[in-house]
C-alpha cells in the first residue's frame, strides 16, 4: 500500500495547520472546527464570528453582505487582495477567482476549506501569494446555502437545490452568486461539494473534478477549464496522495463502465459559469471512511479531517493556476465575451437545446443558424426583468438581441427548447 495513502490523516492535519502559512498564529483566527480538530462542523455562528475576526485584523480582508436568504440569513462575499482589496473598476482589470463554498448544506467540507483558506491568504507571508495577491482578486462566498448548512439539508430553507438555480435564478441565493459573477466577472468559480456514501471499486475515490459540459459553452473556455481540472486540481490531488477521477464515471481498473452524472444542464454552476464566460469547475470529495487511508479513518473526526484537507488541496490547485496563467485567462476570458457578441450577429454558431462534450446531441437539439433575438411579451418582461439583469442580458422593449455577451445564456432561459426555460419568447430571424 502507497506510503501516502497510510499516513494520509497526518497529511491532511498538516494541510489544515495551512500549506499556506499564517504569518503569525496568534493573530490568526482558527474556526470552530480546527479548534476541536474535527470534532465538530464550524456553526453558522461561530462563521460570522470567524469572519468579522479575520476582516478586523487583516488590511488584505474585506467581507461584505450580498444578499440575504427567505429566511433573513446573511449572504457573504469575503474579498482578498494586497495591501487590501482592489476596488471593483480595478480587480476588473486584472484576473478574478470565486471559491462557491458548500451550496448543498449536507456538504459542509468545503465550507470548512474555504474559511481556513481564506483566513491563511489574510495572513501569509509567503511572496508567491502575497505577488498573486497584488495583480489579482480573490472572492469567496463562504456560506453559499447557510440556512441549509444550519439545517445540514440539501436545499435551501424552500426545499430548493440552489445547484440547479443559477440559469432561473428563483432563489435568493442564486440571485446573490449570480450579481457577483455579472459584477466581478471572474475568471474561474470553483464550486466545492461533497458526494457519498462511495461504491466500492466503481465509485470511491476522494477527489472528483468535472468542468463545463454544456456544448454552448465557448470552446476556450470549456479547454482552459477541463486543463484546470485535470491538470492542477487532479494532478495536486494524487501528488497529495489523494485517488481521484472525473464526477459521475464509474469505473473498474480504469475502464469506464458507466456515467451517471455530470451532463450539460445549463442550471448547474459549472455549466452556467461558463455559459457566462468562466472557467466553471465543479470539485466533489468523498464523505464516508476509507480504511485504505489507514485504521484512522474508523474515527469521524480522522474522516472530516481528510474530507476538508482533500478540498484545501483543490483551493491551492486553482490558486496555482491562476498565478501561473491568470493574465492569459484574463485575456481568453475577454476575447469570449468578444466573441459571443459578434457571433450573435454573425448567427455563425449553432445554438444546441442538448447534448453534452460526452454526449452528442440529436438533430433536432441543434439550432443552426439560431436566431437573431428573441421577442418577448409585456408579461414575460415583468417576470423577467430581474433575471435579466442579473444575467447582464440587455433588452430594447420587448425586444432581445442575440449580439451580446449573454448570447450563451440567452436561447437557454427565452427559448421554450430550452430544457430549463423560463419563458416562451418568439424567435426571430430578421433583425
Amino acid at each position: 500500500m502507497d506510503i501516502k495513502r497510510v499516513a494520509l490523516a497526518t497529511v491532511g492535519l498538516m494541510l489544515l495547520a495551512g500549506a499556506i502559512a499564517p504569518a503569525n498564529t496568534a493573530e490568526a483566527p482558527r474556526s470552530e472546527f480546527e479548534e476541536t480538530e474535527g470534532g465538530n462542523w464550524t456553526s453558522h455562528a461561530n462563521e460570522v464570528a470567524f469572519l468579522k475576526r479575520v476582516d478586523e485584523a487583516s488590511r488584505r480582508v474585506e467581507v461584505g453582505k450580498i444578499g440575504e436568504t427567505k429566511r433573513g440569513t446573511p449572504l457573504h462575499l469575503v474579498r482578498i487582495g494586497f495591501p487590501k482589496p482592489a476596488p471593483l473598476g480595478k480587480a476588473l482589470k486584472q484576473p478574478t477567482t470565486l471559491f462557491v463554498c458548500s451550496q448543498h448544506g449536507n456538504e459542509p467540507a468545503g465550507r470548512e476549506a474555504c474559511l481556513i483558506r481564506l483566513r491563511d491568504l489574510a495572513f501569509s507571508e509567503d511572496a508567491e501569494l502575497i505577488a498573486q495577491l497584488k495583480r489579482q482578486t480573490i472572492l469567496f462566498v463562504p456560506s453559499a446555502n447557510p440556512d441549509g448548512r444550519e439545517a445540514n439539508a440539501r436545499e435551501n430553507s424552500d426545499g430548493v437545490d440552489i445547484n440547479r438555480d443559477h440559469l432561473n435564478l428563483e432563489t435568493a441565493e442564486g440571485q446573490a452568486m449570480a450579481a457577483v459573477v455579472r459584477d466581478w466577472q471572474p475568471e474561474a468559480v470553483v464550486d466545492l461539494h461533497e458526494y457519498g456514501p462511495s461504491i466500492p471499486v466503481l465509485y470511491d475515490d476522494e477527489v472528483l473534478v468535472l468542468w463545463p459540459r454544456n456544448l454552448n459553452v465557448d470552446t476556450e473556455i470549456h479547454d482552459q477549464a477541463k486543463e484546470l481540472a485535470l491538470d492542477y486540481i487532479t494532478a495536486d490531488a494524487e501528488a497529495a496522495g489523494y485517488l481521484t477521477d472525473e464526477y459521475g464515471q464509474y469505473e473498474v481498473a480504469d475502464q469506464d463502465i458507466h456515467q451517471s452524472a455530470g451532463d450539460g444542464d445549463e442550471g448547474i454552476a459549472r455549466n452556467a459559469m461558463g455559459l457566462r464566460h468562466s472557467l466553471g469547475i465543479l470539485v466533489e470529495t468523498r464523505v464516508d471512511s476509507d480504511l485504505r487511508n489507514g485504521p484512522d479513518e474508523l474515527n469521524e473526526p480522522a474522516v472530516r479531517v481528510r474530507r476538508v484537507a482533500s478540498h484545501t488541496v483543490a483551493v491551492d490547485a486553482v490558486l496555482r493556476f491562476m498565478r501561473e496563467r491568470g493574465p492569459r485567462i484574463a485575456e481568453i476570458t475577454r476575447l469570449a465575451r468578444e466573441r459571443a457578441i459578434r457571433e450573435g450577429k454573425l448567427r455563425n454558431e449553432p445554438v444546441y437545446f442538448g447534448g453534452a462534450d460526452n454526449a452528442e446531441p440529436t438533430e433536432e437539439q441543434i439550432v443552426d443558424p439560431p436566431p437573431c433575438g428573441y421577442e418577448l411579451t409585456g408579461a414575460d418582461l415583468t417576470k423577467l426583468r430581474k433575471v435579466l439583469a442579473l444575467h447582464d442580458i440587455r433588452h430594447s422593449g420587448s425586444f432581445v438581441k442575440m449580439s451580446q455577451a449573454a448570447e450563451p445564456v440567452i436561447p437557454l432561459l427565452l427559448d421554450e427548447r430550452g430544457t430549463r426555460h423560463a419563458v416562451a419568447g418568439e424567435p426571430v430571424d430578421d433583425c
